[in-house]
């Protein structure tokens, strides 16, 4: 994996701007929703609509994906109404992530942080992945770097079906419901092993689902660890 924390937030937006596109093809048709780049599961199925319910039911409201009427979806609930959750990491650096032979860019991206940063990045990971677990896409969007929030605002400037064109906005139209449950299991799974530094750029190595082994590009700003990417990149 060459090219660093830059390339891999590269490759999401691209993702997402074809996600983008996607959805502005596909009219009212709910199926051309699509999930974010955090998840790298594809799923099939359509969401069930009973426009009976769209007027008198309002208890709807709030939940992510696109109504299918050229309107935005809700970004739910307030980034004040998140509360982060405790997790136990296990550390131990990136060493047990190296393959024999292959590539272990990411693995030796400069130098393994100290406990303090390792902790606060673990968090702030952990955070964004909870966040997103929940569908509050307006707290996920605080945990996501100002280059990436800046980029997805861009996007949303773009999808004229979109009428609140911010991140977090975005976020709910583009992510499908069907996607959640492997966005939650995700969440509560993630075990963050390394944090790997060099300037204000880094990488959190940490173990997902089915022993899968992810990294996630973070920037620090102002003294806070932001992920600079919509979702972690397998190493395996």
């Amino acid at each position: 994996m060459r090219g660093g924390p830059k390339t891999l937030a590269v490759v999401a937006l691209a993702v997402l701007l074809i996600a983008v596109g996607l959805a502005a093809c596909g009219g009212g048709d709910s199926s051309s929703s699509t999930t974010t780049a955090a998840s790298q599961e594809q799923t099939e199925g359509k969401p069930s609509q009973d426009t009976s319910k769209q007027n008198s039911d309002k208890s709807d409201e709030g939940k992510s994906g696109s109504d299918g009427e050229g309107q935005s979806g809700s970004s739910g609930p307030s980034a004040s109404e998140f509360t982060p959750k405790p997790h136990n990491d296990s550390g131990g650096g990136s060493a047990s992530y190296k393959t024999k032979g292959g590539d272990n860019s990411v693995q030796e991206f400069g130098e393994e942080a100290g406990s303090s940063e390792f902790h606060a990045a673990a968090a702030a990971l952990h955070n964004f992945l909870d966040a997103r677990a929940e569908g509050n896409w307006a707290a996920t969007c605080e945990y996501v770097s100002k280059t990436i929030t800046e980029s997805l605002e861009k996007l949303a400037s773009q999808a004229k079906q979109l009428k609140d064109k911010s991140c977090a906005a975005l976020l709910a139209a583009l992510t499908n419901p069907a996607a959640m449950a492997a966005l939650k299991t995700e969440a509560e799974q993630a075990n963050v092993r390394s944090l790997r530094t060099e300037g204000e750029q880094a990488f959190v190595l940490y173990t997902g689902p089915h022993g899968a082994i992810l990294a996630m590009p973070m920037a620090n700003e102002g003294g806070d660890w932001k992920v600079s990417s919509l979702g972690g990149t397998p190493l395996n």
